[in-house]
């Protein structure tokens, strides 16, 4: 698994191979000035005695301008990594968010069922972010430091060979303590991203239902579960940072302990002769310069085990199946009449549970279709495998004589407008939202648009008119005023078939009337299909659907259903009584 994640960032990290092959260029130069710090200061210890001659002195004044340009240089190409490293890596993760976000656009709308939002924000945003925070840390720092740590210890066997010994023997003490902890510091991390993606999810699913929150005085225990999620990955959390928390204790406390018998026996070495004071000196300094990488390596293992959750995570979330797309014919718009049939059409959700059933129906050109009947009937399925969003599981559906998985899915979404019981905005002027920022809808088709669907008068009235900025979360709209500008929206698109799912809800009885009048107007020409709740509103449809538990038990028009005395009269009564 974790050679497969590698390989899946590989492409990501070989856009810039020129960019990293420069970064260890600068950072072996910079690693090897300063490494030849701690030899220059053994040299310079060295120099120093009670009778110091004039050459002497003029020495150790050539190493000490040594070890400082060497430090210095040292340090700018260390910047200049950092800086480039940063650079690459926020590059890497405006290319992984592109990637994300397209292909989010390529799911089946089955998948969006099955995962909450707030998952994918997590996805998209923190795992994104850790990747991109770990690959700043990491950089060129493991060919540096192993760079650093074979030179050091080449140059401390060179000095003295048996407190080389004991310098390796306790780093490799260290090391086997240390994978040990790893290992389980990943899989907290795993669960802890997961438990992050189910806060996420929470707050969202909080922040878009707070009225009915306030309305069902649901405030506390909306609290309370937020706290038991929050508490949950808050112990999590601690339990993968205590782990984490190891590594440079542990490393540092073995460090101490090397220096300190170091220090001791090397000592003894030098009262011996074997060794002398800037030796002795050097290898002390090569010794933190051996310990301090592998610290680094140590902190680098663990930074990338958050690099191989979150990029699991995020591989597992674009590696899902995309919409398959088997359509290749063009739809000729000038030849298109606009019939559709559904013929035969069987359709599941999931295996288990079928929601249409032999459902068989045709819709001429021009004709307005009215699907009614009890909630879960299959109403919503049927302008869902209108527009394609699912695929039937048996029969076909017939645009023009023609099966409509012929044609590209794209093309088939294009001849549908389509204005649902939940209206949407997004972000940006109200004349955006009416041209959906299409360039060939001009301003005076907006406006009349918008007057056709009802919305002009209040629009004008707004401080900025057709420039007033609204979105779906704020409040400068009410629900029935978006609900007319979404209207203005598929009137100003044009489309050749129409979806309308009681589409003058939330308007005032005037607003209604008027707006009927518009949708009457809007529907000519057009094959419509009007899901509807008041049917009042569907008297004139050339042909009602009454749908129960996916099968078609009626249909016909308004009069004819009604002399039937069947489940549409008893229906239509009950509404008219209340």
């Amino acid at each position: 698994m974790k050679n497969n994640i590698f390989k899946k960032l590989f492409p990501y990290l070989m856009k810039y191979k020129f960019e990293f092959i420069f970064l260890i260029i600068i950072a072996i130069i910079g690693n090897l000035l300063t490494l030849v710090g701690p030899y220059l200061v053994g040299k310079g210890i060295n120099e120093i005695h009670f009778h110091m001659e004039k050459a002497n002195y003029i020495q150790l004044g050539k190493i000490s301008i040594l070890l400082l340009f060497s430090y210095i240089t040292g340090a700018v190409l260390t910047l200049i990594q950092n800086i480039k490293m940063n650079i690459i890596s926020q590059d890497i993760v405006n290319t992984m968010r592109k990637d994300g976000i397209e292909k989010i656009h390529k799911f089946p709308l089955k998948y969006f069922d099955g995962i909450s939002q707030g998952n994918i924000i997590t996805i998209m945003i923190n795992d994104i972010d850790n990747i991109s925070g770990s690959l700043s840390q990491i950089g060129t720092r493991v060919v540096v430091n192993l760079l650093t740590i074979s030179t050091a210890l080449g140059i401390m066997l060179y000095i003295s060979p048996s407190l080389t010994l004991i310098q390796i023997f306790l780093v490799t003490f260290a090391g086997y303590f240390l994978k040990k902890i790893s290992k389980k510091s990943r899989e907290k991390r795993r669960v802890q991203q997961k438990y992050l993606g189910q806060l996420n999810g929470y707050v969202d699913e909080i922040l878009t239902g707070e009225a009915e929150v306030k309305s069902f005085s649901y405030e506390e225990r909306a609290i309370s579960k937020f706290r038991e999620l929050n508490s949950n990955y808050k112990d999590n959390a601690i339990k993968s940072l205590f782990l984490a928390g190891f590594n440079f204790p542990t490393l540092n406390f073995i460090g101490n302990l090397g220096y300190s018998l170091i220090i001791l026996i090397g000592a003894i070495f030098m009262l011996n002769g074997k060794i002398t004071l800037g030796g002795l000196s050097s290898f002390v300094i090569y010794s933190k310069l051996f310990n301090r990488p592998i610290a680094s390596i140590s902190e680098a293992y663990s930074i990338v085990q958050t690099v191989i959750v979150s990029a699991e995570r995020f591989f597992n979330f674009i590696d899902q199946p995309e919409d398959v797309e088997r359509g290749t014919l063009d739809i000729d718009l000038n030849s298109l009449e606009g019939k559709i049939e559904f013929k035969d059409v069987n359709f599941s959700y999931n295996e288990d549970t079928p929601v249409l059933k032999d459902l068989s129906f045709k819709a001429e050109h021009g004709e307005i279709v009215a699907i009614v009947g009890p909630t879960g009937g299959g109403k919503t399925t049927i302008v869902n495998l209108l527009m394609r969003f699912y695929d039937i599981t048996s029969g076909k559906i017939l645009l023009d004589d023609k099966d409509i998985e012929l044609y590209k899915k794209k093309d088939i979404r294009k001849l549908f407008g389509m204005v649902l019981q939940d209206s949407w905005l997004f972000t940006g002027t109200i004349r955006e939202n009416i041209s959906y920022e299409n360039s060939e809808i001009d301003f005076d088709k907006v406006v009349e648009s918008a007057k056709l669907a009802c919305a002009h008068d209040f629009i004008i009235k707004l401080p900025q008119g057709y420039d007033t900025v609204v979105s779906e979360d704020n409040m400068v709209l009410s629900q029935g005023q978006k609900q007319l500008i979404t209207i203005a929206r598929i009137i100003a698109s044009d489309p050749k078939f129409l979806i309308l799912d009681e589409a003058t809800s939330g308007v005032d009885t005037r607003t209604e009337i008027r707006l009927q009048k518009a949708i009457s107007n809007l529907v000519k020409g057009r094959t419509s299909f009007i899901i509807a709740h008041r049917l009042s509103t569907i008297k004139n449809a050339n042909l009602i659907l009454v749908l129960k538990d996916g099968h078609i038990i009626e249909q016909g028009t308004h009069s004819q259903l009604m002399e039937r005395n069947g489940f549409y009269h008893e229906l239509y009564n009950t509404q008219y009584m209340l």
